[in-house]
């Protein structure tokens, strides 16, 4: 894409307070379809190119409706707020997604993913998530500051609609990340005020990306997996299980 029109459609997702990771991903969207077309100029193209690449995503690539719908999402914003073409977002429809209940886990087989992993960290991790019931994204942006033992509760800074709110910290989580704080962040030469951090992709101390969420879903697959757990969902809700630490 063009620098100009780049920069106006920063601009513009500036303007309605959209979050970084948003940003990027209609970024992306934008960079991929235009290089389906071989990179020619956004304002060349018509509805019915970007209907050509629909089909594309779905017969080709054989996207879920899901995924259609979200790489379309920063093309529709371009076309809508960058250009005034408003018409071109309406015309495209929107694939229908089949809704199915999400697989929710017990207090069990909480209690069990828990106690079959080893690593203090990942212990950490999933007794933050499923005790207090908060995004994987929340969880990821959490900071130290944002434990406040005093009042038991997880502060969480522009969640879902960037909206603020707080979370329950319960004794046992705060016992298990106070364990996971003495072993792994007191000596490590890393220091960050992000409560999770990677544990690769850091030199000489500087930290260059923050926890990642390809990292919690590895944690959560692989503690499902070693506590025999079949459920392709780890969907977080608020459990209360026993630790032992």
């Amino acid at each position: 894409m063009a620098t100009r029109l780049r920069d106006r459609m920063i601009a513009e997702m500036q303007l309605r307070g959209l979050k970084e990771e948003t940003k990027k991903q209609y970024l992306d969207d934008m960079e991929k379809f235009l290089k389906f077309y071989g990179n020619r100029l956004p304002t060349k193209l018509s509805v019915e190119d970007i209907k050509a690449y629909q089909l594309y995503l779905i017969k080709e690539k054989e996207l879920a409706p899901n995924s259609v719908n979200k790489e379309l999402s920063g093309i529709k914003f371009f076309y809508r707020y960058v250009l005034g073409r408003h018409w071109y977002a309406d015309a495209l429809p929107r694939m229908k997604a089949k809704r199915t209940l999400p697989a929710v886990l017990s207090e069990e087989e909480v209690a069990a993913m828990i106690d079959s992993v080893h690593k203090v960290m990942w212990k950490a991790v999933i007794m933050t998530l499923y005790s207090s019931g908060i995004r994987h994204r929340e969880l990821r942006s959490l900071k130290v500051r944002d434990i406040d033992s005093k009042r038991m509760c997880i502060h969480i800074r522009n969640g879902k609609g960037g909206v603020d709110r707080q979370a329950i910290l319960s004794p046992i989580t705060l016992a298990c990340l106070r364990t996971y704080w003495r072993l792994c962040r007191v000596n490590n030469p890393v220091k960050s005020d992000w409560l999770f951090i990677p544990t690769k992709n850091s030199h000489g101390g500087e930290l260059k990306k923050k926890f990642s969420h390809t990292a919690i879903g590895y944690i959560l697959r692989k503690a499902g997996k070693l506590a025999g757990i079949k459920k392709k969902s780890t969907r977080t809700s608020y459990v209360t299980p026993s630790l032992s630490i």
